[in-house]
C-alpha cells in the first residue's frame, strides 16, 4: 500500500495547528455571515452587476468512484487529459501542486481508508466554472482558495482530501475537483445536500465571495431573486437547439398553476427585500460618506428601488451594470456601514467627555434618535442597539409620568394631540415652573452632584426629557466615582418621592390637564389600571369635588351629560365616567387598553372628518 510522502507527513504535521486554528466547524456563517447577510449581499450584487456572471458549481452525474481502479482512471482524466492548465491537491490538508504521475499511488492511499459501499461512491467529482474571458492565473487563484474554503478549512465538519485541475479545453475555464468523501481529521463522511451544512448554495456563494476578493465579478443568486419565474431550458434542449442552428432558445419547461403562484409569492418577498435594501443604501448615502461614495450609494438606492418595482410588476430585474465599475455594491455598503459605526462611536465618546450640562443630555437624546434611524444599517451593532431602545419605565428611576407627559407634549410626540397657541404658551410656562422647582430641589445636593460628575442643570434635564435610552442609563450608572454610585441608589430610592412632592400644587389649567391625561392614557401599558394613570385620576378627583351630588349620581347611572361641559375629549369623558361609577371598588377600575383604543379611533375619525371638510371646501372654491 502506498503511504503519504515524507513531505506530506511533515508539512501536514507542521501546518496541522494552523489549519485547525481556522477550522471551527462554523459552516457558512464563519465566512459568509448570517443567512440574512448572505441574502442581502446577493441582492445587492444583482442590482449592481451584469446578470450573466452567475456562479456555476455542479456535481458530475456518475462521477463518483467505488474502486481504486475507477479512481485512478478519473484522476488520470482530471490531471493528465489534454487541455489541463495546472493541477494541485491538499493530500495532507494543505494546498500544494500535484504531480500527475502520482495518480496510482493516490488511488491506493485513498481507497485504503474506505469502508462499506456508499450509494454514491467514495468520491465526488465537482466542477467549478468561470465566465468566458477570465484569465487563467486569476481563475486558478480563485479555484485554489475555493477548494480550501470548501474542503480544506474544516468549517463544514471535517477536512477532505482532493485533487484539482484547471482545464481550458472548452470555451470557458473550469476546475475539476475529485474529493475523497472520507474526512482526514474527524473521519466524517462528506454529504453535499440541501439540508446539510455543505450544500451547493453555500458552494456557489463561496465561489462568488472569493471571486469578488480577487476582483472577479461573479454572483450567486437564484433566478427568482432576479425576477425570472420560468425555469431555464434544459441543457440537453439547449445543445440540441444549438446543433440544429436555431437562433432562439427553446421554450422553458412547463409549470403548474400552483407552482407559478408559489414562485410569484417568493418573488414578491424579494421585491420587499430590494425595497428595504434601497432604504438602507439611501440611509448610508446620508450618513456622512464622501461625495463620490454618496453618489454611488444614491444611484445604488435607485437601482434597488427599480429592482423592487420590476419584481412587483412580475418582470425580470434590469440591473445597473455601470455601478460595478465603481466597486462591489455589497462591499461599498459594508464600507459605509463601518464608517457610520466609527462616526457614531466617536460622537458618543465626544458627548460623554463633555462637561455636565443640560446640553449633554440633549445631545444624548439626539444620539438616541440617530441610533434608531441608523440601526437598520447596522442591526448587530451593540452601541446603536442600546441607544435605539427606550428604557423600560419599570427600570428607569428617572421616569415620572407628569414630567414625561409634559416633555412629550412639548416635542409633539403625543398621537392625535395638537396644541393651540394659547395652550402651547401655557405648557411652556408650566415647563419653566417645573424646571425651577427641580432646580431648587437638586440645589440642596449640589456638592454631591458635582462630586458624582454631574450637576443640578444636568439632573433637571435627565428627569425632564421625554424618555431615556438604555444606553443613557448604562452610561450614567457607569460613572466611576463612589459618590456616583451612592447618588444612583439615592435616585432610585428618594428622587421619585421628592419630585412628586415638588410637583404638588402645580397650576395646571383644565385644558392642559386633559391633554396630559390623554398622553398618559395613550402611552401607558395596556394592562395598567385607569386608577394608575395619574393625570386621569386627577381629573376624576376634580370632578368629585366640582360636581354636585345629584350630577355625580347621574354620571354613575350612565348619563354623561354633567361631564360634557367639563371634559372636551369624548374618550377621556367616557374613561372618567367609568372611574366615577366604580370609584368605590378598585377592582372594578378598567384597564388602559380599551380606553386607549377608543381615544385613538376617535382621534382618527376627527382627523378624517377634518380632511373631508377641507376637501369639500377646496371643491367649493
Amino acid at each position: 500500500m502506498t503511504r503519504p510522502s515524507v513531505e506530506d507527513r511533515v508539512l501536514g504535521h507542521v501546518l496541522d495547528g494552523k489549519r485547525r486554528g481556522r477550522s471551527g466547524g462554523g459552516g457558512a456563517e464563519g465566512r459568509l455571515g448570517s443567512p440574512k447577510e448572505r441574502r442581502s449581499r446577493a441582492l445587492l450584487r444583482n442590482a449592481a452587476a451584469p446578470r450573466s456572471w452567475q456562479s456555476v458549481v455542479k456535481r458530475i452525474v456518475g462521477g463518483s468512484t467505488r474502486t481504486p481502479q475507477e479512481l485512478k482512471r478519473l484522476l488520470d482524466y482530471v490531471a493528465r487529459e489534454e487541455g489541463v492548465q495546472s493541477t494541485w491537491c491538499n493530500l495532507a490538508g494543505y494546498d500544494r501542486d500535484f504531480d500527475p504521475e502520482r495518480t496510482g499511488g493516490i488511488a491506493q492511499t485513498w481507497s485504503s481508508t474506505w469502508n462499506g459501499a456508499p450509494k454514491r461512491g467514495h468520491t465526488d467529482h465537482i466542477i467549478l466554472s468561470f465566465p468566458r474571458g477570465v484569465d487563467t492565473e486569476r481563475a486558478e487563484a480563485v479555484a485554489r482558495d475555493w477548494g480550501q474554503a470548501v474542503f480544506g478549512s474544516g468549517e463544514f465538519g471535517d477536512v477532505w482530501r482532493y485533487v484539482a485541475a484547471l482545464h481550458r479545453d472548452t470555451d470557458h475555464l473550469h476546475a475539476h475537483f475529485v474529493v475523497d468523501k472520507h474526512g482526514i481529521e474527524q473521519g466524517r463522511f462528506m454529504s453535499i445536500c440541501r439540508h446539510a451544512a455543505l450544500n451547493f448554495d453555500v458552494m456557489r456563494e463561496l465561489h462568488a465571495e472569493i471571486s469578488q476578493e480577487h476582483g472577479l465579478n461573479i454572483v450567486a443568486s437564484t433566478r427568482l431573486s432576479r425576477g425570472l419565474i420560468e425555469n431555464a431550458p434544459r441543457e440537453t434542449e439547449m445543445r440540441a437547439s444549438h446543433a440544429a442552428g436555431k437562433t432562439t432558445a427553446p421554450p422553458p419547461p412547463p409549470m403548474s398553476d400552483g407552482e407559478r403562484a408559489r414562485r410569484i409569492g417568493t418573488l414578491q418577498g424579494f421585491a420587499r427585500d430590494y425595497d428595504e435594501l434601497g432604504q438602507i443604501a439611501g440611509l448610508a448615502s446620508a450618513s456622512g460618506a464622501e461625495p463620490s461614495a454618496s453618489s454611488f450609494l444614491t444611484r445604488l438606492a435607485r437601482a434597488l428601488g427599480a429592482s423592487a418595482s420590476a419584481l412587483i410588476q412580475g418582470v425580470p430585474q434590469m440591473p445597473d451594470a455601470t455601478l460595478h465599475a465603481e466597486g462591489d455594491a455589497a462591499a461599498r455598503i459594508e464600507a459605509a456601514r463601518a464608517e457610520m459605526i466609527a462616526s457614531a462611536t466617536e460622537a458618543w465618546e465626544a458627548i460623554r467627555v463633555m462637561e455636565p450640562s443640560a446640553e449633554r443630555v440633549e445631545l444624548e437624546r439626539s444620539f438616541a434618535d440617530q441610533a434608531r434611524a441608523s440601526l437598520q444599517l447596522a442591526p448587530e451593532n451593540l452601541l446603536l442597539a442600546e441607544h435605539a431602545r427606550a428604557a423600560e419605565r419599570s427600570d428607569d428611576p428617572y421616569h415620572n409620568p407628569t414630567l414625561a407627559s409634559l416633555a412629550r407634549l412639548e416635542h409633539g410626540m403625543t398621537e392625535g394631540v395638537s396644541l393651540g397657541e394659547g395652550l402651547r404658551a401655557t405648557l411652556v410656562h408650566v415647563r419653566e415652573e417645573v424646571g425651577a422647582r427641580l432646580s431648587a430641589l437638586f440645589s440642596f445636593r449640589e456638592d454631591d452632584l458635582r462630586s458624582a460628575g454631574t450637576s443640578v442643570e444636568e439632573m433637571v434635564a435627565r428627569f425632564t426629557v421625554p424618555e431615556r435610552s438604555e444606553g443613557q442609563l448604562t452610561a450614567w450608572r457607569a460613572q466611576e466615582s463612589p459618590e456616583a454610585l451612592i447618588l444612583w441608589r439615592e435616585a432610585e430610592r428618594d428622587f421619585g418621592r421628592e419630585i412628586d412632592a415638588a410637583l404638588k400644587g402645580l397650576d395646571l389649567v383644565p385644558a392642559l390637564s386633559e391633554v396630559l391625561a390623554k398622553d398618559q392614557l395613550l402611552s401607558a401599558e395596556r394592562h395598567l389600571r385607569l386608577s394608575e394613570v395619574p393625570a386621569l385620576e386627577a381629573i376624576v378627583d376634580r370632578m368629585q369635588e366640582s360636581l354636585r351630588p345629584e350630577d355625580l349620581d347621574r354620571v354613575r347611572s350612565g348619563d354623561f351629560g354633567p361631564l360634557t361641559g367639563q371634559i372636551r375629549d369624548p374618550a377621556l369623558r367616557a374613561a372618567v365616567a367609568h372611574e366615577l361609577k366604580n370609584e368605590g371598588d378598585l377592582g372594578q377600575s378598567g384597564t388602559v387598553g380599551p380606553w386607549a383604543d377608543l381615544a385613538r379611533s376617535q382621534s382618527r375619525a376627527a382627523e378624517l372628518g377634518q380632511r373631508e371638510r377641507s376637501a369639500g371646501h377646496d371643491h367649493e372654491l
